[in-house]
């Protein structure tokens, strides 16, 4: 159960929170007590243990090869600080603002697979979510495919090929999946989580199992919402929130329902997160990809659009912040 404590002084807690969340960005390995104290300076104390677990097998990359520069947890916690350049500006009191940083933070928990997964099963989950697919064709059976159309099986010998992982890996983490296949409770998939699943559905399920565990860890359902909404902008809704509920009167970020705002500066510092900081693009090609991205996804829902497209010009407003810390980060 997590429980939220009242601030006494609001900007000492920021400065806490501040501290632990920049320790150190080049080591981000964090055992699940350090991030409760993370945690605890915003303001929730006693955060599950389940999702406190999880998220230490996601701040680890230790003893695989990876092109990658950050762990799945140092993606959350850098998106934490986007989202807090982005809203610097706005007014918003600070147990406001500590809602959205929880989300942010534990948005990606269910990259360590389904709420069922036994521990060894989460691993398997997060070692196969740490791998790069950086070829945008790849040939298997003669047969060219994307990196989305590959099955784990194939995903994992092109690994074992590349030398980015032992066979004997590839094998443990192939079994231990197929495992967790075996107790899916949910039926919101085409097909069942195990060796032929394509890596397009695998990798989406995330946000559906983010959801799970949040929702079954006593996260408060709004929070949750949030979190777990990141991807709407692609089609995946695990609350069914519904993108396209926008009060006309309230279609500006201003003006907007509090977890709507959050939601949809989420989905956007989530996007840039990936393009700019993951990826290779800069900032500018950056906010053009967004600002396409959301005309073509959401062109036939003016006020939503709106919204999304408000929220880019936020982080476009912001990018000299942005260079600067992406260059101390480097």
């Amino acid at each position: 159960m997590v429980f939220v404590m009242p601030f006494e002084n609001d900007m000492f807690m920021h400065n806490l929170y501040e501290q632990k969340l920049k320790r150190d960005f080049h080591n981000d390995k964090r055992s699940p007590e350090q991030i409760q104290e993370l945690f605890g300076a915003l303001g929730y104390e006693n955060v599950s243990q389940t999702i406190l677990n999880r998220l230490s097998k996601l701040s680890n990359i230790e003893g695989l090869n990876l092109q990658k520069r950050n762990s799945h947890f140092q993606d959350a916690v850098e998106i934490s600080e986007i989202i807090d350049n982005l809203v610097e500006d706005i007014e918003m009191d600070e147990s406001e603002m500590n809602e959205l940083r929880f989300a942010c933070l534990v948005h990606d928990v269910g990259k360590s697979g389904p709420a069922e997964a036994t521990p060894e099963e989460q691993q398997a989950f997060v070692d196969v979510f740490n791998l790069d697919f950086n070829q945008i064709i790849y040939t298997v059976n003669n047969h060219e495919v994307t990196p989305q159309e590959l099955t784990l099986q194939q995903a994992l010998q092109i690994k074992v090929d590349e030398g980015d992982l032992t066979e004997e890996r590839a094998d443990e983490i192939l079994t231990r999946i197929v495992s967790a296949g075996k107790k899916q409770q949910e039926k919101r998939f085409e097909t069942k989580i195990g060796k032929k699943i394509r890596m397009g559905l695998l990798w989406s399920a995330h946000v559906y199992w983010s959801y799970d565990i949040l929702r079954d860890q006593g996260v408060d359902n709004r929070v949750v919402e949030v979190a777990a909404s990141h991807h709407m902008i692609d089609g995946h809704d695990p609350a069914r929130v519904g993108i396209e509920n926008v009060d006309p009167q309230m279609a500006s970020l201003e003006l907007a329902d509090k977890y709507q705002a959050f939601r949809v500066r989420l989905v956007i510092a989530d996007k840039y997160q990936a393009f700019r900081i993951r990826g290779t693009k800069t900032h500018e090609q950056t906010i053009e990809i967004l600002r396409s991205l959301v005309e073509e996804r959401l062109s036939d829902q003016e006020k939503v659009k709106q919204l999304y497209l408000a929220a880019v010009g936020e982080l476009d407003k912001h990018k000299d912040i942005f260079e600067q810390e992406l260059e101390l980060k480097n």
